[in-house]
């Protein structure tokens, strides 16, 4: 079964993949997680902070929608970090394509 992390806990893999030497894909493996969502993670703290991994509940509007969707089309962003941009949780960004 996989492990739910704690807000704390992903600080704390954030931070230590900031302050040392590992990979994505070490730490990931380590801490027994795929890399690319430690490297959203990382994007998350990046953008927003403290505030990372809070998500309070919002119900977006579809012209917020299309404007995310636009976004990544138009700058080549990844679904992950269009999601990490705009503070939005990755599940949001895929009910909008």
């Amino acid at each position: 079964m996989r492990k739910k992390f704690t807000s704390v806990e992903k600080h704390e893999a954030v931070k230590r993949y900031l302050t040392s030497t590992m990979s994505y894909r070490q730490l990931a493996k380590q801490i027994g997680i795929d890399y690319s969502a430690l490297r959203y993670w990382v994007k998350l703290v990046e953008y927003h902070g403290d505030q990372a991994f809070v998500f309070p509940y919002t119900k977006y509007s579809v012209a917020f929608k299309l404007k995310v969707i636009q976004f990544i089309e138009e700058k080549g962003y990844s679904i992950r970090e269009a999601s990490a941009l705009f503070h939005i949780p990755l599940y949001k960004v895929f009910g909008c394509l």
